[in-house]
């Protein structure tokens, strides 16, 4: 019996230096250092992007502001906007000078090292310039692209639901079809839905400011003028045709597209494999040379 109870002691002990004092000398896994330093890595990184953000936001704010005419603000906030971004079109402006900055220093370097080379280089000072504009137009280019390919499915879904009754609530098709829709789709239909809150007509009218597609811009004159009492179907009927046909082109052209790619590795394959039988032979060749030598 006391041997039960010596071993039941001993057990305590083991059980209480497990749970008290071996946490403090316990070696931390690799994957957890690895996760650890990863972190700590992406926190002062962040920790740097917010005091950089910061620094730029207060330097435009002082100095840049002048140097930005109404049109160009205009501009670019509509660009901000339409990205859902968070900064200022100054800020924008910050970073086409910053760009600029670099490309004349880099112009400076070269011209003292070679003339030639510096006026070479000096393109990249308006390169500097456009890059900043020029990026986010091509975000909001591949946005909308996106959008286009998508909308039709998404029509679909509003013409049938439509064509049966008049009374129907758009928000309801709207999360109906979320789970189905791609990124830049599913975000425009989630602002979408917000703005519903204000009224259908309101939210039509701001997914026309922020997605001017033709069809878009289509499609919601068609909701509106349902939302005042018309019966539009006809036009419906119309769009509908149209989109479908949007829609085959833009699978056409992806087939084509890819074709062509395949086509080009296909000609990479042949072209590999041939120097591949052309280097085979000449070594054979050569072989066959020494041995008669």
């Amino acid at each position: 019996m006391s041997m039960l109870v010596k071993l039941g002691a001993l057990a305590s002990i083991i059980y209480l230096i497990k749970v008290f004092i071996y946490p403090y000398f316990r070696p931390v896994h690799s994957k957890q250092k690895k996760r650890n330093r990863k972190y700590l890595k992406e926190r002062k990184n962040q920790q740097f992007n917010e005091k950089f953000s910061s620094f730029k936001r207060s330097f435009s704010k002082k100095y840049v502001t002048r140097l930005l005419s109404n049109a160009e603000r205009i501009r670019f906030q509509k660009m901000i906007d339409r990205l859902d971004l968070s900064i200022r079109p100054e800020e924008l402006r910050t970073e086409q000078l910053f760009y600029v900055t670099c490309g004349l220093v880099a112009t400076i370097v070269m011209m003292t090292a070679n003339q030639l080379l510096g006026y070479v280089t000096a393109i990249f000072i308006i390169l500097g310039w456009l890059y900043p504009v020029s990026e986010m137009e091509k975000k909001i280019e591949k946005k909308n692209k996106n959008i286009a390919l998508d909308f039709p499915a998404f029509y679909s879904m509003i013409y049938y639901q439509y064509s049966k009754s008049v009374n129907i609530y758009m928000a309801d098709v709207i999360r109906d079809y979320l789970p189905n829709a791609q990124v830049d789709m599913a975000e425009e239909l989630g602002v979408m839905l917000d703005n519903i809150e204000y009224g259908e007509e309101y939210a039509l009218k701001q997914l026309k400011k922020r997605v001017p597609i033709h069809y878009i811009i289509k499609f919601c004159d068609l909701m509106e003028t349902r939302l005042k009492g018309y019966d539009n179907i006809s036009q419906m009927v119309y769009l509908k045709n149209e989109v479908d046909s949007y829609r085959i082109r833009a699978l056409e052209d992806e087939l084509e597209r890819r074709q062509r790619t395949n086509s080009r590795i296909q000609l990479v394959l042949i072209g590999v494999l041939g120097l591949y039988i052309v280097v085979y032979y000449l070594f054979t060749v050569l072989d066959a040379i020494k041995m008669f030598q």
